[in-house]
C-alpha cells in the first residue's frame, strides 16, 4: 500500500471504513444501522469460512409463467410499447428465449419449462414457434389450476422436487440477451467463494428507490455492479435447495390474486424472508426490465432499444 493510500485509510477507518487489497470479494461490516439483518447476514456470509457442498450449479431450469387470453389481454394495448397486450408479451417472452439460447453457447444443460395459464390456441402455438428458436428441451405444461397463485405456487413444487439453478420468470419481463448468462456466472461466482446459496433479482426492486436510506454492499465484475436487496417480486433466480429448505416462505404463493388471503402471498410475507437467511443481489445496470407499468421500470436501463431489437420476431 503506497502512502497515499495509508493516509486514506487512516481516515476512512475513523467511519467505519477498510481499504484492502483482495483478489476476492470482501466486505467491512456496517457501522451504526441497528437492526439491519439482511445487510448483516450478507457479511457473515462473505467472512465465513463455510466448507464445500455438494450443490449442483451445471443445470439450470428456466420456469416461465404465461397467461395470455382474452380474460387478461382482451385486445388492450400497453401504456408502454402502444402494441396490443399480446404482441407485448409475446415479445418479452422471445427476449427470455434469445437470452436462454445465448447461454447455451457455453452452458449446455439448461431446460425452459412454460406453466401456461390457459392461454388461448393462437398464443400457444406462436410461444410453440418461438420456443423452436432453442437446441435445448423445453415444454409447456397446463398448470393444473387457473390463476396466477396457483401457476406460482405450482412452479416452486416443481422446483422443490428438483435439483440444480432455477430461474422463476413471468411473461411480462424483457430481457437483454446476455441476461441468462449473467445470472449463472455470478451465483456460480459468488457461491464458489462463500458456499451460500443467493437470491438473484435481474432488475432492481422500486421500493429501492422509493425508501431514503437503503443501505447496500456493491459487488464489482468485469461487466456490471452487483448491489445486495433486500426486497425482490417473485421473479427471482436461486438453486432447488433454497426452495426445500425454506419451504414455509413459498408455500403462501398460492395466495397471490386470490380474493381471500391475498396478503399472505405478498413478497413481504413469503419470498422477501428468505433475505434473512441467504443474501441477494440485483444488477446495475439491470439485465431485464419488468414492462407492465412506468413505475416498475429500472432506472438507467434502456429498455426500448431492447424492445426493438424483438422486432419482427413474430413473423
Amino acid at each position: 500500500m503506497n502512502e497515499v493510500l495509508r493516509v486514506l485509510d487512516r481516515f476512512l477507518k475513523k467511519r467505519g471504513y477498510k481499504i484492502k487489497k483482495h483478489h476476492e470479494f470482501n466486505l467491512s461490516p456496517l457501522k451504526n444501522f441497528e437492526g439491519l439483518i439482511d445487510q448483516k447476514k450478507v457479511y457473515d456470509t462473505f467472512d465465513s469460512n463455510k466448507k464445500d457442498t455438494k450443490s449442483r450449479l451445471e443445470s439450470l431450469t428456466v420456469c416461465l409463467r404465461t397467461c395470455i387470453n382474452d380474460k387478461r389481454t382482451n385486445g388492450r394495448q400497453s401504456a408502454l410499447t402502444g402494441v396490443n397486450q399480446d404482441e407485448h408479451l409475446l415479445k418479452c417472452i422471445n427476449s427470455l428465449i434469445v437470452s436462454i439460447k445465448q447461454a447455451l453457447i457455453s452452458n449446455k444443460n439448461i431446460e425452459l419449462i412454460i406453466f401456461d395459464d390457459r392461454s388461448r390456441d393462437d398464443v400457444l402455438i406462436k410461444i410453440e414457434n418461438l420456443c423452436k428458436k432453442l437446441t435445448c428441451d423445453w415444454r409447456i405444461i397446463t398448470t393444473d389450476k387457473p390463476g396466477q397463485g396457483e401457476s406460482l405456487y405450482q412452479n416452486f413444487v416443481y422446483a422443490k422436487s428438483s435439483d440444480g439453478l432455477f430461474y422463476f420468470c413471468e411473461d411480462d419481463y424483457l430481457h437483454s440477451k446476455t441476461a441468462v448468462l449473467e445470472m449463472i456466472e455470478f451465483y456460480s461466482r459468488i457461491y464458489n467463494q462463500t458456499k451460500t446459496h443467493l437470491l438473484l433479482h435481474p432488475q432492481e426492486h422500486e421500493n429501492i428507490f422509493r425508501q431514503f436510506n437503503y443501505p447496500s454492499y456493491i459487488l464489482y465484475t468485469d461487466k456490471r455492479r452487483w448491489r445486495t436487496i433486500s426486497h425482490a417480486t417473485h421473479v427471482f433466480f436461486t438453486h432447488a435447495e433454497v426452495v426445500k429448505e425454506y419451504w414455509k416462505y413459498f408455500e403462501n404463493t398460492k395466495y397471490v390474486r386470490t380474493k381471500k388471503n391475498r396478503h399472505l402471498g405478498s413478497e413481504k410475507e413469503t419470498t422477501d424472508n428468505l433475505f434473512k437467511y441467504i443474501p441477494g443481489f440485483s444488477p446495475i445496470p439491470a439485465i431485464a426490465a419488468h414492462l407492465q407499468t412506468e413505475h416498475c421500470l429500472p432506472p438507467f436501463f434502456n429498455w426500448r432499444e431492447l424492445w426493438h431489437e424483438q422486432d419482427g420476431c413474430l413473423k
